[in-house]
């Protein structure tokens, strides 16, 4: 008999919300317990086959072993690293996560990134930029991504509507779009990038990306041109980007991630003139929830019903 284990926090407690999930899926058996609630989490679980939300930091060897009958792990967010420990990676238990559906709200804050430091915003703001510089427009500059997930699909599509010349990284054969001009696995990522105007990490951290950006990756970048993180901090060596001061060879470095997260503040970039960190806010929009909820919903339904679950992850390969 399937049963849904579906922990939320204080804030996003919704009692009319649960009710109609509920009834929609009945008579499957849904419980709804507080985040705050450890106890009754340990006991639900042991009857549990599926477990939507759960905070990583109770996720551990530990509580794995106390649900011998889960089936189906649910995380809202897209990364899943933190979940990712050796028995749960052997385990048959399926994992499904939040990435694609994060796409819009990312790319826009990506995008945002970008024209912060094109348009000088900061010299307005009155904060970093003591001398305003001619601006620069996005028509005909050149851009690569690396990762084409939804996140960095929806990046394309929109940045070429600006007339950016598109470059992809991946390690996954990529469609063949309108809004793509160039494709590169990641064995060739490092003789492709030091004529690019912007870079944008929009890849999960796995054992290729994490550190990825390093001193050989950023000394072969062009000078004066845009760097922007909006996926994980570990793909960029932090210690790198600030030894040396390889951060000012750049026109802006716009992280809305970090590592480690949140950054010392102490450390230089936290006041450098051209950084802008954005303190992992990216996946925030006024429709990321809907859309969480929805994919958690059809995922239901299709778990009901025995069918393929959507957004499954390669807990081998992180994402």
């Amino acid at each position: 008999m399937k049963k849904i284990l579906w922990i939320y926090p204080t804030h996003l407690e919704n009692k009319k919300y649960f009710s109609k999930i509920k009834e929609k899926f009945n008579p499957i058996k849904i419980n709804f317990v507080n985040s705050s609630k450890i106890k009754e989490i340990y006991k639900e679980v042991k009857t549990s086959t599926a477990l939507i939300n759960c905070p990583t930091k109770i996720f551990n060897k530990k509580f794995l072993s106390n649900a011998k009958k889960l089936e189906w792990v649910h995380s809202g967010g897209a990364g899943v690293e933190p979940l990712l420990f050796d028995r749960f990676i052997k385990s048959k238990i399926i994992l499904t996560n939040g990435k694609i559906i994060q796409g819009p709200e990312v790319a826009d804050h990506a995008i945002a990134l970008i024209l912060y430091f094109n348009r000088n915003l900061g010299f307005f703001l009155g904060k970093k930029k003591k001398t305003f510089k001619r601006p620069i427009e996005l028509l005909n500059k050149k851009c690569g991504i690396i990762g084409a997930g939804g996140i960095g699909l929806n990046l394309a599509e929109k940045l070429k509507s600006f007339g950016v010349k598109i470059r992809i990284f991946d390690d996954e054969m990529v469609p063949m779009l309108s809004f793509i001009d160039e494709y590169y696995d990641s064995t060739e990522i490092l003789s492709n990038i030091k004529d690019l105007d912007y870079l944008i990490c929009a890849a999960p951290v796995t054992k290729y990306t994490k550190g990825l950006i390093n001193k050989k990756f950023l000394n072969k970048m062009k000078r004066g041109s845009i760097l922007i993180n909006v996926s994980r901090g570990k793909i960029i060596n932090t210690k790198d980007l600030v030894n040396g001061q390889l951060f000012k060879k750049f026109k802006g470095v716009g992280l809305d991630v970090t590592d480690p997260e949140p950054l010392p503040q102490s450390n230089i970039l936290k006041s450098a003139e051209n950084v802008l960190i954005t303190n992992h806010s990216a996946g925030l929009s006024d429709k990321n929830r809907s859309r969480s909820y929805h994919l958690i919903e059809i995922n239901i339904k299709r778990y009901i019903l025995n069918r393929p679950l959507l957004n499954i992850v390669d807990k081998k390969r992180g994402f």
